[in-house]
């Protein structure tokens, strides 16, 4: 049997009405697509790459996520403290709640005499030792060039927009960031 010109025009409708409805659910509600501005979170994510997040707020140590300030401006950062812990780096070295922490996702490319972390403990300065129970602690991968957790503040959970899933642009640098 042989469909009508109107028959195969409304089935084709239909196909793409589906197609969009879950590239459309897919943008809003699983993977949003978002390009680095910036050098802070370098080199994991350079200047113009693409990435898509996840509205995912289910956050753990080292994750890269995505949140807003007072003004409504996003960073990208990755999240080194979690609630209830005490941050310190003293010698370029990580130590949460007392205990070294290697970072292997740093690609320090500076001489031996250089700091790619400067010492802090968080009671310098953030006026607080331990970090509250509805903040993270968040740094840049670029440390000497990233406006972070050290300028910002704690970053409140709620704050939080997303955990960074994939690069996906420019091609040769796909990788998967969890």
């Amino acid at each position: 049997m042989k469909k009508s010109l109107s028959d195969c025009i409304w089935d084709w409708f239909k196909a793409f009405l589906v197609a969009f409805l879950i590239a459309l659910s897919i943008r809003y509600f699983v993977l949003i697509p978002l390009k680095v501005v910036g050098d802070s979170m370098s080199p994991t994510l350079e200047p113009d790459t693409y990435i898509l997040y996840s509205k995912n707020k289910k956050v753990d140590r080292f994750d890269i996520v995505l949140f807003h300030d007072a003004n409504n401006q996003v960073f990208i950062k990755r999240v080194i403290g979690l609630p209830g812990e005490t941050i310190v780096y003293q010698d370029d070295q990580l130590f949460i709640n007392d205990k070294k922490v290697s970072e292997p996702f740093l690609h320090n490319d500076l001489d031996e005499e250089q700091v790619f972390t400067t010492d802090f403990p968080l009671s310098e300065d953030l006026d607080n030792k331990k970090i509250p129970v509805d903040s993270y602690f968040v740094l840049g991968d670029n440390r000497p060039r990233s406006k972070d957790s050290r300028m910002l503040g704690f970053i409140p959970i709620e704050a939080i927009e997303g955990k960074a899933r994939l690069v996906i642009y420019p091609l040769d640098q796909f990788s998967i960031l969890d």
